[in-house]
C-alpha cells in the first residue's frame, strides 16, 4: 500500500474535523457579507469565471480540422465543470456512468467472485449503446489510452477496455461524448462513438481540493485528496502544470446489506407470484459437509453408485447413519440443497477497499513562430483488496482419498466404520463436492499500474494548422490470491495415515491449522499491455472554396503498436499439475477451485491513413429559400493490420439549416472492430459453469416427476473449454444518424435536440454459450444423436437407475463444453437521443443552467442462426440471440439531468440519474416461462456551497453534498449480490463535505 496507508485514518479524522469548522466557519461570514454583495459579479463569482476559462478547451470530437465550423453538424454532448460537481464523483467509472447511453459495463471494480483470470481490483469500462465493451473509443486528450491487461466475458468472449479509473476526475476540463461512428476519423473501436477526456492543462496558480464522506447504512467511507498547480514560465513562454489525485475508499462486506448479506434470495419474493422459485437460490451445494462417492455402494451408507454425504444429527431422517466418531452421520446420496446450502455470500466483498493515486504533468513550450512543443507525462497506481468466499472443489477436479487414509470411514484403518459390508481392504472415497471453510476465505490483493509519455509539435503555417505526436503508454495488472489451496498438497495431507492427515469428515471443524496450513499457498497472474503510437496531421479550414463557402482538409497518418501478456501462476499454466495419486488423472491445474490457464501473449502492428473534407455547400448569402446552409463532412480511413488484414471505411454527414434556428443532420458511417488480442492469441479458456441439463430433466418429465423444463435446476459444475482463433476477421459495422437541433429565436440559451441512430454489425465475434451448447445436445439426442462439444462421463449405475422407465437412454453427467471463437453473428441496435439545455443567465436569483438527456432503445435484434432455431423448437430460452429488448441490462429509456445555480457567492447543483426496468433472463418463473423483471431506479445527488471572496480565506470554497439523496436501494435481480452490479450501484445514501482552496 502507500504510504498514505500508513495514516489514512488520521487523515480521514483531521479532513472532517477541519472540514466541519470551515463549514461552522462560514456562517458568520456569510450572514456579515449578505447585504454588503450587490454588485453583478463578485470577486468569488470573477474567480469562478478564470476557473471556467481555464478548464473549457474543447475540441469538438468527430472532425480533425482545426478552425473548421462543422461542431454541429455531429451529435455531441459535453459533460462540463458544472456537471461534475453535480455529480459528485470520485472517480472515472462514476463521472462516466452518468453519460445516459452508456450501458452494462462489465468492467465495474466490484466483481470478487471471478476467478483470478478475471479483471479485478481498481478498473472501470464504458459502453455506449450497450452493444458491448470495446465498441466505444476512450480517448485522451484526443490520443488513445493503453488497454487494461485482463479482460472479462461478454457472451462468453474475451473482452478488454480502457481503464478510466486511471483518469484523475479532479484534472478533468470537459468530457466530450460523439454519439455516432467514428472508425473514418480515429479507426478501431469507434463503433458506438468516441469519449473524449480533456484534462486541465495551461492552468496558472494554485487549487487544493480535499473531500471526504461516508454512507449511511454501511462502513463505507471515502477520501480524496486532489491538487493542482500551474507555472508560466520564461516571460509566460512555457506553461507547465501538474496535477495529483489520492484516493481511498473503504471496504464494504456484503453481510452489510440486506439485499447481499444472503445468496438465497429468496425471502425477497415472499408474498409475490414468485414466492419460493429455486432460481433466485444462489446458495451453494458445495458446502464443509461434503459429498463423497465411494469405490463401490456399501448397504445403508451409500447409493447404489457409492454416493453419500455427511450431515448433522436429524431424527425425523430414518436414512442417516450417525456412527461417526465425532457424532456426526452418513447419509446416502447428495445432500438437500433446502436444508444443507451454504452462503456463499456470509464472507464475501461488496465492495473492495481501493487506494488510487493519479498524477499527470503537462508541459507546453511556445518557440514562436506560431509553434509549440507540448508533452504529458501520466502516472496512476491503485491496490484493491477483498476477500471471496472459502475455496471448494470441482468436480472436474476430483481428490481421491485413498483406503489406507487416516479418517477415512470406508477405509482399511482404524476408523473404518463396524457393521457395514465393507471389505476389509477398504474403500477408495472420491471427494466430489467439499468447501474448506476451516482454510479460511480466500484474500485477494490487485496492484494495477500504467504510465503515460507523449511528447509533440504543433503549429500553423500560413492557413494551415499540423500536429505530430509520439506516445508510448504501458499498464500492469498483478493480481494475488492468498489461502488457496494446492491440489497435490491438500490430497497427500487426506491421505496421510496418521491422526495428522486432513479429516473432510467433520464439517470442517476438527483439523488443526498446522494441518491446514501443510497445503495453503498464494497464486497469482501478471498481466501487461503496451500501446506505441506516432502520428501526423495536417489540416486547413480554406483548401478550396464553392459557392457556400470554404471547403476545409485534414489528412494524416498513424502508426501504433499494441501488446499484451498474461502470466499466470505456475500451479495454473500447467508448469505444476495435479496428479491423483490413486487414479493416476493428471489435471492442468494445481489449484482447488480453478481450472488451468496457460500464459498467453501477442502483439500487432498497425499503420493507418485518413483524408477527411468539410464546408459549407450553401451559405446565408446565397439567399436560397428554406436553405439557411447547408454544410457536409466525407472522410475515410485505411488501416492495415499485420495480423488480420486491411480495411478501408467511410464516413458522410449532411447539415441542413432551413432557418438560423432549426438544424437537421444526417450520417451515414462504416467501422470496424479488430478482434482483441485475447481472442486471437489464447491458446484455450477454461472456465467452471452450471448448465442446465434437459436431457436429465426430460427424463423426469417423462417419469412424471416433473411436469415442464421450466421446473429444472442446475447440474453439477461443467469445464467450458474456449479456444482463441488466430482466423478471426474484424466486424463490420454500418452506422446511420438522423437528427434536429432547435433553438427558439425567443429563448435565448434554450437548445432542443433529438437524435435517431442505428448501428447494424455483422460477423460479430462470438461463442455459443456453455448453455446453448449443452441445449444443443439435448436437442441432438431427442433426435438420435449427440453434440460432440459436450463431453460426458460414462453413466453409472445411479444414471441408469435415475433414466429407468423414461424411455431415454441413460447417460452420465456433463464434463465438459467446447467452444471456438468465431465470426458469427450479426445484430442491429437502433435508438434515439434526447437532449434539453437552458441557460438563464444575471437574474435576480442568480444565473441557473440545466441540463437533461436521455436515451431510449428502440431496437436490439442479434440474429437467430440455424443451430439456435433448432432450441426455439423446443421452447428454450436462447441466450443472447433473437429479440434483445430490456434483457439483461439493456433497459428501454436511461436519463440523466443537472441543475446548476449560482448567485454571489452562493452555489447549489442537482443530479438525477434514471435507469429504466428490464429482464433479467437468468430467473425464469416455474409456471409461466417469464423472466423476472428488474423495477426502475432513481437517484438524485445534491450539492450546496459558498466561495469566500475576501478576507484570510479568499479563494476557499465550502462544500456540504449528497449522493442518492433519498437512499434508494438497488432493485432486486437474480444476480451474486441481490443486484445488477453493471447498472445499479449499492453504496446508498452517502454524505460528503469538501474544500477547495485557490491560490494565486
Amino acid at each position: 500500500m502507500y504510504a498514505f496507508h500508513q495514516t489514512k485514518y488520521q487523515l480521514n479524522k483531521i479532513s472532517l474535523c477541519l472540514l466541519s469548522a470551515l463549514s461552522v466557519m462560514s456562517l458568520p461570514a456569510v450572514a456579515e457579507q449578505s447585504n454588503q454583495v450587490n454588485v453583478k459579479e463578485t470577486e468569488a463569482s470573477k474567480q469562478r469565471t478564470k476557473v471556467d476559462e481555464d478548464v473549457e478547451v474543447i475540441s469538438v470530437v468527430g472532425s480533425m480540422i482545426k478552425g473548421a465550423d462543422i461542431g454541429g453538424a455531429l451529435p455531441v454532448s459535453i459533460i462540463d465543470s458544472k456537471d461534475i460537481d453535480a455529480i459528485g464523483a470520485t472517480s472515472g467509472s462514476e463521472l462516466f456512468a452518468s453519460i445516459p447511453s452508456n450501458g452494462t459495463v462489465s468492467f465495474n471494480g466490484n466483481d470478487v467472485v471471478s476467478g483470478v483470470y478475471a479483471s479485478r481490483g481498481d478498473v472501470a469500462s464504458i459502453n455506449l449503446r450497450s452493444i458491448g465493451t470495446g465498441n466505444t473509443l476512450v480517448l485522451l486528450n484526443g490520443r488513445r489510452l493503453v488497454q487494461h491487461p485482463g479482460s472479462q466475458t461478454e457472451n462468453s468472449v474475451p473482452v478488454t477496455t480502457v481503464n478510466v479509473n486511471s483518469i484523475p476526475v479532479m484534472g478533468v476540463g470537459a468530457v466530450e461524448v460523439l454519439h455516432d461512428g467514428a472508425a473514418a476519423i480515429y479507426g478501431s473501436d469507434a463503433v458506438a462513438g468516441v469519449v473524449n477526456t480533456q484534462m486541465r492543462e495551461d492552468f496558472s496558480g494554485f487549487q487544493f481540493d480535499m473531500q471526504y464522506g461516508q454512507a449511511e447504512n454501511t462502513e463505507r467511507e471515502k477520501l480524496n485528496l486532489n491538487g493542482l498547480a500551474g507555472w508560466d514560465l520564461n516571460d509566460g513562454m512555457t506553461n507547465v502544470t501538474a496535477s495529483v489525485n489520492y484516493y481511498y475508499g473503504s471496504e464494504v462486506m456484503a453481510s452489510e446489506t440486506k439485499y447481499s448479506a444472503n445468496s438465497d434470495l429468496r425471502p425477497f419474493l415472499d408474498g409475490t407470484r414468485w414466492e419460493g422459485d429455486s432460481n433466485f437460490r444462489n446458495s451453494s451445494t458445495t458446502t464443509p459437509w461434503g459429498r463423497f462417492d465411494a469405490s463401490q455402494s456399501v448397504d445403508d451408507l451409500t447409493s447404489s453408485a457409492g454416493r453419500f454425504h455427511i450431515e448433522g444429527a436429524d431424527a425425523s431422517d430414518a436414512d442417516q447413519q450417525c456412527v461417526l466418531s465425532n457424532g456426526l452421520c452418513v447419509d446416502s446420496g447428495a445432500i438437500s440443497s433446502d436444508t444443507q446450502s451454504y452462503n456463499t455470500n456470509a464472507s464475501r466483498t461488496l465492495i473492495p477497499e481501493t487506494e488510487r493515486l493519479n498524477s499527470f504533468i503537462f508541459i507546453n513550450h511556445d518557440l514562436g513562430n506560431d509553434t509549440e512543443l507540448y508533452s504529458e507525462l501520466g502516472y496512476y497506481k491503485a491496490e484493491s483488496n477483498s476477500q471471496r468466499g472459502e475455496t471448494a472443489t470441482l468436480t472436474s477436479a476430483p481428490v481421491t482419498i485413498s483406503s489406507s487414509a487416516y479418517w477415512n470411514p470406508l477405509g482399511s484403518g482404524v476408523n473404518q466404520l463396524s457393521g457395514y459390508d465393507i471389505p476389509s481392504e477398504g474403500l477408495d472415497v472420491v471427494i466430489d463436492a467439499y468447501r474448506v471453510v476451516d482454510a479460511g476465505v480466500r484474500k485477494i490483493n490487485v496492484e494495477n499500474t500504467s504510465y503515460r509519455f507523449l511528447g509533440g509539435a504543433r503549429g500553423d503555417i500560413d492557413n494551415w494548422s499540423w500536429d505530430s505526436a509520439a506516445l508510448y503508454s504501458a499498464a500492469k495488472t498483478v493480481d494475488n490470491t492468498g489461502n488457496r489451496i494446492s491440489l497435490s498438497l491438500f490430497q497427500d495431507s487426506v491421505n496421510k495415515q496418521d491422526s495428522s492427515a486432513y479429516n473432510p469428515f467433520c464439517n470442517a471443524q476438527c483439523n488443526s491449522q498446522e494441518t491446514i496450513n501443510s497445503f495453503l499457498i498464494d497464486t497469482s497472474r501478471t498481466g501487461e499491455t503496451e500501446l506505441g503510437l506516432v502520428d501526423f496531421k495536417i489540416s486547413t479550414p480554406a483548401l478550396f472554396s464553392l459557392p457556400g463557402g470554404d471547403v476545409g482538409i485534414a489528412m494524416g497518418a498513424e502508426w501504433r503498436y499494441e501488446s499484451f501478456e498474461n502470466k499466470y501462476d505456475d500451479r495454473l499454466n500447467g508448469a505444476i499439475t495435479y496428479t491423483d495419486d490413486i487414479t493416476g488423472a493428471n489435471y492442468a491445474s494445481d489449484i482447488m477451485g480453478s481450472s488451468g490457464q496457460p500464459n498467453s501473449d501477442g502483439s500487432r502492428n498497425v499503420a493507418s491513413a485518413f483524408v477527411e473534407f468539410a464546408g459549407a455547400l450553401i451559405s446565408p448569402e446565397m439567399d436560397i429559400p428554406l436553405v439557411e446552409r447547408l454544410d457536409f463532412q466525407i472522410a475515410g480511413r485505411f488501416e492495415q493490420y499485420n495480423d488480420v488484414g486491411s480495411v478501408f471505411k467511410p464516413k458522410a454527414v449532411l447539415s441542413w439549416y432551413p432557418v438560423n434556428s432549426l438544424h437537421f443532420r444526417a450520417s451515414y458511417s462504416e467501422g470496424f472492430r479488430a478482434p482483441n488480442l485475447e481472442q486471437l492469441h489464447t491458446a484455450s479458456t477454461t472456465r467452471v459453469n452450471y448448465p442446465t441439463d434437459y436431457y436429465r430433466c426430460q427424463a423426469q418429465i417423462n417419469k412424471g416427476e416433473l411436469s415442464s423444463l421450466s421446473e429444472c435446476s442446475g447440474n453439477d459444475s461443467v469445464s467450458n473449454i474456449r479456444y482463441g482463433n488466430p482466423d478471426l476477421k474484424p466486424e463490420n459495422d454500418y452506422n446511420y444518424g438522423l437528427g434536429l437541433v432547435y433553438s427558439p429565436e425567443l429563448i435565448d440559451n434554450l437548445t432542443f435536440t433529438a437524435d435517431y441512430w442505428r448501428i447494424e454489425q455483422e460477423d460479430l465475434i462470438g461463442i455459443r454459450s456453455y448453455q446453448n451448447i449443452a441445449d444443443l445436445d439435448y436437442y441432438y439426442r431427442l433426435n438420435g444423436g449427440s453434440n460432440e462439444n459436450v463431453i460426458r462421463a460414462a453413466a453409472t449405475t445411479d444414471d441408469v437407475a435415475f433414466f429407468s422407465g423414461s424411455g431415454l437412454e441413460a447417460v452420465g453427467d456433463m464434463t465438459e463444453v467446447i467452444g471456438l471463437f468465431e465470426n458469427l453473428d450479426s445484430r442491429v441496435t437502433e435508438g434515439l437521443d434526447l437532449s434539453v439545455n437552458y441557460r438563464i443567465y444575471d437574474t435576480q436569483f442568480g444565473d441557473f443552467d440545466f441540463k437533461l438527456n436521455a436515451a431510449k432503445l428502440l431496437k436490439a435484434y442479434q440474429s437467430v442462426d440455424e443451430e439456435s432455431a433448432k432450441l426455439a423448437e423446443l421452447g428454450l430460452a436462447l441466450e443472447d440471440v433473437g429479440d434483445l429488448m430490456q434483457m439483461d441490462g439493456r433497459p428501454e429509456w436511461q436519463a440523466t439531468g443537472t441543475l446548476s445555480w449560482s448567485y454571489e457567492n452562493w452555489g447549489a447543483g442537482l443530479y438525477g440519474k434514471y435507469v429504466g426496468d428490464f429482464y433479467d433472463t437468468s430467473a425464469i418463473q416455474n409456471e409461466t416461462g417469464e423472466f423476472w423483471h428488474v423495477n426502475s431506479w432513481t437517484t438524485f445527488n445534491l450539492y450546496g456551497q459558498y466561495t469566500y471572496d475576501s478576507g484570510s480565506l479568499e479563494g476557499t470554497r465550502v462544500r456540504l453534498g449528497m449522493r442518492n439523496l433519498f437512499d434508494k436501494e438497488p432493485p432486486l435481480a437474480d444476480e451474486t449480490y441481490g443486484y445488477n452490479a453493471s447498472l445499479h450501484d449499492a453504496e446508498g445514501r452517502y454524505v460528503y463535505v469538501s474544500l477547495s482552496m485557490n491560490f494565486d
